[in-house]
Formats: C-alpha cells, structure tokens, sequence
C-alpha cells in the first residue's frame, strides 16, 4: 500500500510546521518507504473562507502528479496543545501497521451513557471553547475504504451555529446549502482513496460555492463521500 502523506499548511504557520516536524511520528513516516510526505500551503496563504478551493485544488494536483493508493490530508497544527487529545490516535503503529483508524471523540455528556472501563478518559486543561470538558476516543466499527479518518463527527444544526459563533474569520455560513447533518471526519486528519481524490478534485464549481456559502473544507469532502458512493453504486 502507498500513501502520499500532505501536510496541511500554510505560509503565515511556519511554527506549527517547525513543530510537526520536530515529532517521532513525523520521523517514522519520513523513514517509510511506502510513505511519500508532502507540504501544501508553504508558498500561500489562504483564509479560512478559501479551505475548501484550497482542498479541492490540492486533491486535483497530487492525483495528476503523484501515485499513491491513499492520500493522507493532516493538518500541521494537529500537534499543537490544543489538539493535544489527537496524540493518543495519531500513533504511527496504529494508522499504518494495524489498521486501527477510525474513531470518534466524544464530549462530556455526550459520552457518559458509552464510556467503557476500556475507554481512555483525557482531560483537556486550557485549551480552546470545550476547556475542561473530559472526553473519550470511541471506536467506530463501520469502515468506507474510499475515505476513512480519526475523528468521526456528526454535528446538528445548532452546532453550526455555535460554529459559525466561534470562527471569527468565517464570513457566514448558510446553514441550508448542503445537507449539514451528515458524518464526516475532522480535518485534523482523513485520508481518501486514489479515486476519490480523483473525484474531489473534479469538483472545483462546488468548493468555489462552498467557499462563499459554506466554507468548511472538511465537511465538503464528507459531503462528496456521499455523493462519490452513490455515483459508483449506481455505474455497477
């Protein structure tokens, strides 16, 4: 299996790309010959509004000039302090030796009827909006090989809402452009196969849209999951 593995950046985040670079994890993928690592972003900046365009245009470049079975898309910020619950998932072994990926991070009350004896609790201090809220990774047992992740989230509308609420940076978002209430994985980190890569980045009209009515870039390719399965559903 090969992995192209695209760190997430941005030209205005040399620390945050400094700082990945100085992990083990980083190192262990470097040293894996199946593992080609790649940077998008170093050159150019892109508000938050524009992640989506961002996506869709890194999708379209590395299915044109790279070979790989899966893409990996992790952010360079994913070890920062305040994703700092992801360092119990993101574990080289794990992702690339075991197969254990998919997961999802569950707050306070919404995991306290799920949580296990075997579950890890993880308190998070001082961190971001959720500060001091305790939460538990949940094994997800449902598996798309076209596009899998670590963090698996299913938001309401509310929750929008309060997105929208806490990113400064977001114009607005309409929250009836595309359905909003369907899984996808965190953009922290999510890989997709080589056809779906392919798929997503065809869809430049609809992240361009995306970025003026929705921009979420993460929530896009969920979106596209949906639509890449039933495309393929229906040519078989």
């Amino acid at each position: 299996m090969k992995y192209l593995f695209v760190i997430y950046t941005d030209i205005e985040y040399k620390q945050h790309l400094d700082n990945f670079k100085t992990q083990e994890f980083y190192k262990q993928i470097c040293e894996d010959d199946n593992i080609e690592v790649m940077e998008w972003g170093t050159d150019f900046h892109t508000d938050y509004n524009d992640l989506p365009i961002k996506t869709q245009q890194m999708m379209k470049w590395c299915s044109e000039n790279k070979e790989y079975d899966y893409l990996i898309k992790c952010d360079d910020t994913i070890f920062n302090e305040k994703w700092i619950h992801y360092s119990d998932r993101l574990v080289y072994e794990n992702i690339f030796k075991n197969n254990d990926i998919e997961y999802s991070w569950k707050w306070g009350d919404f995991f306290n009827e799920t949580i296990t004896e075997n579950d890890k609790v993880y308190y998070e201090p001082n961190t971001h909006w959720k500060t001091g809220l305790l939460g538990a990774w949940i094994k997800i047992n449902q598996i798309n090989n076209d596009y899998r992740g670590i963090n698996l989230l299913e938001l309401e509308e509310k929750d929008w809402l309060g997105f929208e609420k806490n990113h400064d940076s977001i114009d607005s978002i309409d929250i009836n452009f595309i359905p909003n209430d369907i899984p996808f994985f965190e953009g922290k980190f999510y890989m997709v196969s080589k056809e779906f890569s392919i798929f997503i980045g065809e869809q430049e009209k609809l992240a361009k849209s995306l970025s003026n009515n929705f921009p979420v870039e993460d929530l896009m390719v969920g979106y596209l999951s949906n639509e890449f399965k039933s495309i393929r559903s229906i040519s078989r």
